[in-house]
């Protein structure tokens, strides 16, 4: 996790105001705290707070391409950077780091807007065209980066968190309740609306196209989901080769999230989704990974259990174990609503960040979960109602 902060002059190229950009960074300082990075220009300023998890000693944001024409700020994590990296040497580029960060500006050159369908993995990125003097915001296909962006008057402001908006000192907190009612309709933020009037989040698969000369700032879809039509599904009907297809396809996915030069841990409830990842990641890195789980006092709703269990099994070593009691829930509430920006409906998710409290505690920055599974595999329960309704 990283973050990304970001003034520009929609009327012009005034400089933006003294301070601002310091603030905006200084506000999501918990989104990387290793290292702090700023680009300048007549018009803008963008910061970059890192997190080390790739390219350690070479990945210092903002990163440009060969002649400086392209510069970027980046969120996230590209999964594919390394074969990405060498197809590029092999048409000519020049890269000079280890990081992931740098294939984005050379994508740049070669496909401007379209290099977002080329990149696979997790981003927020905001793009500045110098000789164009033009800025490109864009956020990944399913969301996992958050981005946030607010027009006020004639300056345009974003960052990864609301919270970065407001420390400009330029966005006023005021409430918006379409934003509010969405959270407790859906018990979720699907957006573009927040819980702040005037912040929006950034659609995912979407981008925003700025012209500071022009003033004008559009958003564009460059990815949408899509499903095949009854009857155009996989034909395939062996059961165990489309179970063997999924398993490979599932191999890769955590074969290339595994790829840090910092150790990656993983989340394990004893549940089939955490156990899985747990299982494929001690598969192909060995069985040495530290897994994290939490004990709650109410044992009816306990996994420990089941985390040793699958721990044991699997034959990798017994989980870190975070306590949570009952009265946690209400006392990190107040944490919680600051780290989510919005209410919280499901209090488990106090459990959840006081076990991310607990891995970086022990000094590491990277786990992989089981969060997705259940909806691409059908896992809640009102898949199965909708079947048999």
């Amino acid at each position: 996790m990283c973050g990304i902060a970001g003034v520009i002059d929609l009327a012009g190229r005034r400089d933006v105001p003294e301070g601002v950009i310091e603030r905006m960074s200084r506000a999501i300082l918990h989104r990387g705290p290793d290292e702090e990075g700023f680009l300048k220009a007549p018009g803008l300023a963008f910061a970059n707070r890192r997190l080390a998890i790739v390219g350690l000693a070479d990945g210092q944001q903002p990163m440009g391409n060969e002649d400086g024409s392209i510069k970027v700020v980046f969120n996230g994590e590209l999964f594919d950077h390394v074969e990405k990296r060498a197809e590029l040497a092999s048409r000519g580029h020049k890269l000079h780091t280890h990081c992931d960060t740098e294939i984005i500006p050379h994508l740049w050159e070669e496909s401007a807007e379209e290099t977002f369908l080329r990149l696979r993995g997790q981003f927020a990125i905001a793009v500045y065209d110098v000789k164009r003097h033009r800025v490109t915001l864009g956020r990944d296909r399913f969301g996992i980066s958050p981005l946030y962006w607010t027009r006020q008057g004639d300056w345009l402001l974003f960052a990864s968190e609301i919270k970065g908006l407001l420390a400009s000192g330029m966005v006023t907190a005021r409430p918006d309740m379409r934003g509010i009612d969405q959270i407790f309709t859906f018990a979720a933020m699907p957006g573009p609306v927040t819980c702040f009037e005037g912040v929006k989040l950034l659609t995912p698969g979407h981008y925003l196209s700025i012209d500071p000369g022009e003033g004008t700032v559009t958003e564009h879809a460059y990815w949408t989901m899509d499903f095949p039509d009854a009857g155009d599904e996989n034909p395939e009907d062996d059961p165990v080769k489309l179970a063997d297809e999924l398993e490979a396809t599932l191999l890769a996915a955590v074969d290339r999230r595994l790829r840090a030069d910092v150790p990656v841990g993983a989340y394990l409830s004893g549940g089939l989704d955490s156990s899985m990842i747990v299982a494929m990641a001690c598969k192909l890195k060995g069985p040495a990974i530290n897994t994290y789980t939490v004990r709650v006092d109410d044992p009816a709703l306990d996994e420990l259990s089941g985390a040793n269990q699958s721990a044991k099994h699997i034959g990798t070593k017994p989980p870190i174990v975070q306590d949570f009691r009952a009265s946690d829930a209400l006392e990190m509430y107040p944490q919680l609503i600051q780290a989510a920006e919005s209410p919280v409906v499901d209090t488990s998710c106090a459990a959840l960040l006081k076990l991310a409290g607990r891995v970086h505690e022990n000094g590491q920055k990277v786990v992989l979960t089981g969060e997705g599974a259940d909806e691409w595999l059908a896992g809640y329960p009102w898949y199965k109602i909708a079947k048999i309704m």
